[in-house]
């Protein structure tokens, strides 16, 4: 039978992995609940990943430190100092990667109609998506109410010849919270539809054969069944903000910031 202590004081393998499955398992379990809470992983690393490897990790330093004839006192700061490095590895994957924001589209205009005109290829659009809900209900008469609100919006329907994109994240970790992350430029040369007010609510706002500098938002679709064009819009934002384009960093312009 292993006793907790050597007669020299030094750790036995109880201790060994007890220490470092111990350390693993709670930086694994409340790790993601105070870094990540959105994740909902805290089960699942504390159980499969972080206490098996800690245990792992502690019986091979036991075995390692055998043949080493390390003192007491040394075994006892390597197996602390272990433990202390796993708990910073474990924290370290636990914090919340960047969120999708949307794209930056470089776009030109191709052709725009009312947003009443294409109110039947919305409704159709919802009414197929509303069919595959079983669990609810749609409110009624939401057709009627989507018809009257595509006409009083100061809006329009753009259909648009997108040449290229630029996915736009946000960074979630504590020391750089709110930095703003471009993965770089990429071709796409695809016709697109979206729902417009940036610039007013009639065709004549935006001239045919135009091109501009867009972001589009990751949020559900708009009215008309197609994601919002919305414009840039100036606000404060931190000095620490940054756009990393193609593996470099760099710091956002003074007062501007890519997100609406």
């Amino acid at each position: 039978m292993n006793h907790p202590f050597h007669e020299s004081g030094a750790p036995s393998v109880f201790w060994w992995i007890l220490i470092t499955g111990g350390i693993g398992f709670a930086a694994g379990f409340f790790g993601p609940i105070a870094l990540n809470p959105e994740a909902n992983q805290g089960p699942l690393v504390e159980i499969f990943i972080s206490g098996p490897v800690g245990a792992f990790l502690g019986l091979v330093l036991y075995l390692l430190s055998r043949p080493l004839h390390f003192s007491a006192a040394r075994q006892w700061q390597v197996l602390w100092a272990s433990g202390a490095i796993l708990a910073v590895v474990t924290l370290s994957f636990c914090l919340p990667g960047p969120v999708f924001r949307g794209f930056l589209l470089d776009a030109q205009i191709q052709g725009c109609k009312p947003p009443e005109q294409v109110a039947d290829d919305a409704i159709a659009y919802w009414e197929k998506r509303v069919a595959g809900v079983t669990w609810a209900a749609p409110r009624a008469g939401w057709q009627d109410d989507a018809r009257h609100r595509l006409h009083e919006d100061q809006a329009v329907a753009l259909e648009v010849m997108v040449v290229r994109k630029l996915g736009i994240y946000e960074s979630r970790k504590p020391w750089d919270k709110g930095g703003i992350s471009a993965r770089g430029w990429y071709p796409e040369n695809e016709q697109k539809s979206y729902y417009a007010q940036y610039a007013g609510g009639a065709c004549e706002d935006y001239p045919l054969g135009s091109r501009s500098v867009r972001f589009v938002s990751y949020n559900p679709p708009g009215m008309a069944g197609m994601p919002f064009c919305l414009p840039f819009r100036r606000h404060r934002s931190p000095p620490t903000s940054k756009t990393r384009q193609g593996g470099t960093n760099r710091r956002a312009p003074s007062g501007a910031s890519l997100l609406c």
